[in-house]
Parts: structure tokens; C-alpha cells; sequence
């Protein structure tokens, strides 16, 4: 009772203060506005802008490649998948020759005009177009796939800390070999025991003399008169060598690399090579030919289509790929040779449109695995190596799971100073210096000593 009687009482104060303040006039008023407002504001609250996607780029990018380069991004349909994501993205293609590039792209460069939008570049010559200049700046674009892509292949397109290219393929080197050689020699032909027989070079030209006594056969072929240096420049990348230090200084004629050429040479004095020119018909004989073919051959990954599709398609099921050899026991078993990329010339309009196409090609998975699939051109970036294409036999190399092999390969390339800025001067003397000491003229100390000194005067 106590309880209602209270309560009506305070329900009757209430009332009359609500009349009371209701009769107060002005002084009531900004209660009133006050409450108005605050019921406003939570009514008529302007909603958060929608994000909103930036434009895709547009317009016409043109591209110089050679024709090889050209088919493995159009022939598997990734410039179709690219035009599907950019429709407005016209791409044309210039296919020149290597060589031809390498000559009208630094006179683009230098003259301010002239260049493509984007350029396919080989790593043995980008170096040499970063540090002439005029290329783009892609440091912040590229900063989220650095870690994504094998470490090396960064080395040759950057300066100062910054980044100029674009990496796309790498060429991890193996030793391909021809299993019906290895049969015929009594030697084991799988790949694990090849890859044992070829373990370091002394073992690899113990295995040759064996396979030359008993078929007849070379063990690979290597010129003398005109030799080009890739063999001993793999032999270097083994090793972590190369034609310059880390601080510039040139070690062309350090005792390392004279050992190096040195130990070469021994193929050549034990009479085991064949002496055919690289890239001539005979050439392409000691790899095609069913009698007393050359046995082995080292060199990179895109070697594979190169033997499927032109060099030697009548020798499926008798090749396989094992182990490059060590200059010692324990020594990592990988090189490089070749590879790709792009750049991107600071005189292209439209350089929006010129990178999309880079990052579609060289940095989505799908796009990297479809031109692998289709032309050997080994993926720089390590997040494609995880699909089933690496686990799939080859016919052409006796079934063997040939892709798997590359990845291995690929993860324990050393850092080489050999695609340097001078790349090709330096490549020049020294192939020279390769040539007068497998003709005799020269002991392999004198010819190298006389390469760098050179290339030191012409510094």
C-alpha cells in the first residue's frame, strides 16, 4: 500500500513539472531543439562512400620478342586469358631476332626514341640495358613478388637498390643424356646412376672414356676454334665464379677459373668431344643421329623442346636428364644458363597497359605454367611449382618425371658474376681466350691473363 500510494504521488509530480516547464516559455525552447537535433543527426546520417575499383588501363602496347618468345605467350592462349581480363588492352606483337634487339633497343634507349612499351630481354644482355639507362622503374610494382620468384634472377636487372625488369624464365642446366649410348656402353641409364656417373668432372670423364671405348660415341660436343664459352660459364655458375667480384674487380684469369678451363681442357686432350660448331647441322647430327650420336650434353632446361621439336623428334624414349657434374665432391650440382625477362622503356605512353601485360605473363601462376607446358621456358616464379604439371612423365625422356628435376635444380643456383653490365665484351674475350688454349696456341693461364687484361683496358 505504501508502495502505490508513493508512486502515484511521484507520478503526480512529474506531471505538474511537465506542464510547468511547458509554460516556461524561451527558457524551455532549447531542451526542445536540443532533443531535436539529436534524434536528427542519428536519422539523417550520411552512409560511408562506397569503395570504389580503379579503372582497368586501356589502349595499344606494343612488344618486341623473338619468335620462339612470341609463340610460348600467344600459342597457349595467354594473351587470349590477358585480353579477357583487359579488354581494352590491344597488344602487338615486333618479332625480331635476338640480335636484332640488342642492337635497335639500346640505340632507342640512348636516342629517346623508338623504343616498344615492353621488350623481351635475355638476362645475358640486361644488365647491359639497365645500366645504359632509359628503362622504367619498377621497384614498387615489382616489391610483392621479389620473394615470390628465384633470387637470382634479380640480380642482373637491378642498380642502386632498384629494380628494372620483369623476370620470366630461368634455365636451370642438367646433363641430358642418351639412354640407348649408355646401354650399349654396359652403363646403367637411369637417371640416379647417370647422375652418379656424372657427379663431378673427374667422374664425367671417367664415364665418357668408358662410353668411347665401347661404342665409339663422344661424350658431348664441344668446338675448339669457335667455341662460345657457355660450357665454362656453367662450369663457373657451379661454382659461384664468374667473370667479376662482388666490388667490380675482374677474376677472368683468378686461379679458379683458369682450374676451371683447365679442367675442360681434359675432355679435349683425351680425345672425347666432338668438335662440331654449336647451332650448325652437324650439330644438330650428334644429337639426332641413331649411330654413335655424342652421349650427353649439358645445359639448360630449354634445351628439352629444343630436342622434341627440331633438333632431334625421331630420338623420343631414348634421352634422359640427370645431375650437372661438380668441380668437387659436395659442391651444389646447379647453374644457369640463359633466361628471360621483360623491360618496360621509360618512352612508352601507356606504361599502365605495359605492365599488366609483364604481370600477367611473368607473375600468375596459370600464365607461367601454360607457356612452360607448352615451350619448355622454365617458370622464375616458385609459386607455380606446386601443380601437377611438375609431376608428370615425359615420354620423350623414357617417362621420366623430367620437371620435378628442374625445380630441384633450380632452388640451389648459386649467385655468379657473369651477366654483368659488359657481359658481352667480357664473354668476347674470353670465348677467345677459350679458343687459343683448345687450339694450342695458349696455355689456359696465358689466354685467360691475356682476356682480362682486355677487358681491364677497356674499362
Amino acid at each position: 500500500m505504501f508502495r502505490i500510494h508513493t508512486l502515484r504521488q511521484l507520478t503526480s509530480v512529474l506531471i505538474l513539472s511537465v506542464i510547468v516547464l511547458a509554460a516556461c516559455g524561451p527558457a524551455a525552447t532549447p531542451q526542445v531543439i536540443v532533443q531535436t537535433q539529436v534524434v536528427s543527426q542519428v536519422v539523417t546520417a550520411t552512409p560511408e562512400p562506397e569503395a570504389t575499383t580503379a579503372p582497368k588501363p586501356s589502349g595499344k602496347i606494343t612488344v618486341w620478342c623473338w619468335k620462339a618468345a612470341q609463340d610460348t605467350i600467344v600459342n597457349p592462349g595467354v594473351v587470349a586469358d590477358f585480353n579477357a581480363e583487359y579488354p581494352d588492352i590491344q597488344v602487338e606483337f615486333v618479332t625480331y631476332n635476338p640480335g636484332d634487339i640488342y642492337q635497335k633497343l639500346p640505340l632507342a634507349l640512348t636516342a629517346g626514341t623508338g623504343a616498344p612499351d615492353v621488350s623481351c630481354v635475355e638476362d645475358s644482355h640486361l644488365a647491359q640495358f639497365v645500366d645504359l639507362g632509359g628503362l622504367t622503374d619498377l621497384s614498387d610494382r615489382v616489391q610483392p613478388y621479389v620473394d615470390q620468384m628465384n633470387s637470382y634472377k634479380w640480380i642482373a636487372g637491378q642498380k642502386d637498390g632498384k629494380y628494372y625488369s620483369v623476370p620470366w624464365d630461368s634455365g636451370p642446366v642438367v646433363t641430358y643424356y642418351r639412354r640407348d649410348v649408355f646401354k650399349a656402353a654396359e652403363l646403367p641409364d637411369d637417371p640416379d646412376s647417370v647422375s652418379a656417373a656424372v657427379a663431378t668432372w673427374d667422374k664425367y670423364l671417367e664415364t665418357c672414356q668408358t662410353i668411347k671405348e665401347k661404342t665409339g660415341s663422344n661424350c658431348f660436343p664441344n668446338n675448339k676454334a669457335n667455341n662460345d664459352g657457355r660450357l665454362y660459364e656453367m662450369a663457373l655458375w657451379q661454382q659461384g665464379l664468374g667473370y667479376y667480384a662482388d666490388n667490380g674487380d675482374i677474376t677472368v684469369d683468378s686461379p679458379e677459373n683458369v682450374a676451371t678451363l683447365q679442367k675442360l681442357g681434359e675432355f679435349w686432350e683425351a680425345d672425347l668431344v666432338s668438335d662440331q660448331q654449336s647451332w650448325t647441322d652437324g650439330w644438330y647430327a650428334d644429337f639426332s643421329t641413331l649411330e654413335k650420336p655424342v652421349a650427353s650434353f649439358v645445359e639448360a632446361a630449354w634445351m628439352g623442346v629444343f630436342y622434341k621439336t627440331w633438333i632431334a623428334p625421331g630420338t623420343a624414349g631414348k634421352w634422359g636428364v640427370a645431375l650437372m657434374p661438380a668441380m668437387k665432391d659436395g659442391q651444389v650440382r646447379a647453374a644457369n644458363d640463359g633466361g628471360s625477362g621483360f623491360v618496360i622503356p621509360d618512352q612508352s605512353q601507356n606504361k599502365e597497359a605495359a605492365w599488366a601485360f609483364g604481370e600477367f605473363v611473368s607473375m600468375r601462376k596459370n600464365s607461367q605454367n601454360k607457356m612452360f607446358a607448352y615451350g619448355d621456358f622454365f617458370p622464375a616464379l616458385e609459386t607455380a611449382y606446386d601443380d601437377p604439371l611438375y609431376i608428370e612423365p615425359d615420354s620423350f625422356f623414357g617417362g621420366q618425371v623430367t620437371r620435378k628435376v628442374y625445380v630441384d635444380v633450380v632452388k640451389e643456383i648459386p649467385t655468379a658474376h657473369i651477366y654483368g653490365p659488359r657481359y658481352a665484351d667480357m664473354n668476347k674475350f674470353v670465348s677467345t681466350a677459350i679458343q687459343k688454349f683448345a687450339t694450342g696456341e695458349m696455355s689456359a693461364e696465358d689466354a685467360l691473363k691475356e682476356a682480362a687484361d682486355g677487358i681491364r683496358s677497356n674499362q
